[in-house]
């Protein structure tokens, strides 16, 4: 569930597709905005780098690049020295991208047609292909991508030009087998979503915007970004006359013999998450009477009755396994009125049942589901794989087949309920360790059982799940295990 870095940049805010970016352009087609483009990469550079700095700029045959072009006219205006390796000499260029060139190699800048490596280069800047791209990079511009990776490897820092060619701006997905990877993405306009989710995340680098002096703020899109800061605007302050029963009551339903840990982890989180009680139905038999490190949570058979009795909220399927056992009780869950999240093996069960898939589309009362990519593969009949390369397109199909509001995690965790869709921007790869997921599952479910949205509650609690990790980072921790995490929600 980690993110890129995201440099001086406002979440919340709206993340537009390649479709969304080219009616804005042509609204804007009076400015000359690939010379805003230009000019803006330029002044990141001069910000980082020497007049002395070999600067080698690689400009496809399209307004990508000419963005370079433009960018290289700016820094040789700067007093710099850069050098252009244009691969498309011969090729004709858009009107914009050729005029472009046009007006670097009067200003002095050096072009060469053909790749070289970039012995010594301080930056490399990618300027193959923005975000038309729709077919694999092959030839001399997956030669250029090659070239790129080397002299990154020696040194070079590389910076992409509004999205790192090879990587599919709207989906997160790489187009073909090679993409830049570049240490900084300059993305211009907006933020795209493809650049925020899924396995563009290890291409992008530390990603920051430039808007181009555009105001999109009524810009309509279904998409936006959320962060800790929207997180914390949604959490409600604690009433003065709070007590426990005012703070909601979640029970938590799970715990087969040999898969206890997964809901210890869930009830400890939800305690820590300021739910007024928890409690835990547990499969397994026997039984734990209480839990050591959190002796506040009541522990009760999952035949109990008195587990449900005063419960504001459910979280069916940490650690619950799939026996019969747990199909009948995840059924009788599904029956209830509450609002209801679902996770692991209750994902599983419902993935391989029609009767219970038609059980959650037919709930009225509000319904989370929180599969990581095999899960939520298995509840849509696809391939992992589909699943990674256009997770926003996931989760609006799993939210909308079965009514419910769709957290798909991972890299950029994507919740959809429906009418909208938020890509998470907190987290870390410390969160790639077992037993996270359940942490997220009572942490979400301690926030439906206190009042919350089933909208509202999954993107405040993967934005604190993450916000953890980062917390953890930020002290120097390497290497986490899920119960660090628990650790660190009392001070968020």
């Amino acid at each position: 569930m980690s993110s890129t870095a995201h440099a001086g940049l406002t979440d919340h805010a709206a993340l537009l597709s390649s479709a969304e970016l080219r009616r804005i352009e042509a609204q804007y087609g009076h400015l000359d905005l690939m010379r805003r483009a230009g000019k803006a990469a330029a002044e990141f550079l001069m910000t980082r780098s020497q007049r002395g700095d070999r600067i080698v700029l690689v400009a496809g045959p399209g307004n990508n690049g000419g963005d370079a072009f433009a960018c290289a006219a700016e820094l040789r205006a700067g007093g710099y020295e850069p050098l252009v390796v244009f691969l498309a000499e011969g090729m004709n260029l858009p009107t914009d991208a050729r005029a472009a060139r046009q007006r670097a190699l009067d200003a002095g800048v050096s072009m060469v047609p053909s790749l070289t490596e970039f012995d010594g280069a301080s930056w490399i800047i990618d300027g193959l292909f923005g975000i038309g791209l729709k077919r694999p990079l092959d030839g001399a511009h997956s030669d250029a991508v090659r070239v790129i990776a080397r002299a990154r490897e020696a040194g070079a820092s590389v910076l992409a030009l509004d999205v790192p060619s090879g990587v599919d701006t709207d989906t997160g997905a790489l187009v073909g087998d090679v993409a830049v990877a570049a240490d900084h993405t300059l993305t211009f306009i907006a933020r795209k979503p493809g650049l925020m989710t899924g396995p563009a995340l290890d291409y992008v680098g530390q990603l920051h915007l430039a808007s181009l002096g555009l105001d999109l703020s009524d810009a309509p899109t279904t998409v936006t970004a959320f962060c800790l800061d929207d997180a914390r605007l949604l959490l409600r302050p604690a009433r003065a006359n709070a007590h426990k029963g005012s703070r909601g009551t979640l029970a938590i339903i799970g715990g087969a013999n040999g898969m206890l840990g997964a809901a210890l982890l869930a009830s400890r989180a939800a305690m820590r998450m300021g739910a007024g009680k928890v409690k835990v139905a547990w499969l397994a038999e026997p039984h734990p009477q209480v839990d050591p490190l959190m002796p506040e949570v009541m522990m009760r058979a999952a035949a109990d009755e008195s587990a449900y009795e005063d419960a504001t909220a459910f979280a069916v399927g940490c650690g619950m396994g799939q026996s019969a056992d747990a199909r009948r009780v995840l059924a009788a869950m599904l029956r209830r009125p509450e609002p209801l999240l679902l996770d692991a093996d209750a994902l599983n069960l419902i993935a391989q049942s029609k009767t219970l898939k038609g059980q959650v589309a037919r709930r009225t009362c509000g319904t989370i589901i929180t599969p990581h990519p095999a899960e939520a593969a298995r509840l849509l009949g696809i391939s992992t794989a589909a699943v990674q390369n256009d997770r926003l397109r996931a989760a609006r199909e799993l939210a909308t087949r079965f009514n419910c509001v769709a957290v798909v995690k991972g890299a950029g965790t994507v919740v959809d309920d429906g009418q909208a869709a938020t890509i998470n921007t907190t987290g870390n790869p410390l969160l790639a360790t077992a037993g996270t997921g359940d942490v997220l599952a009572g942490m979400i479910g301690a926030l439906l059982a206190q009042g919350y949205s089933a909208s509202d509650a999954p993107r405040i609690g993967v934005a604190l799940h993450g916000a953890a990790a980062d917390a953890l980072a930020a002290r120097g921790v390497r290497r986490a295990v899920a119960g660090d995490i628990v650790g660190e929600l009392a001070t968020l």
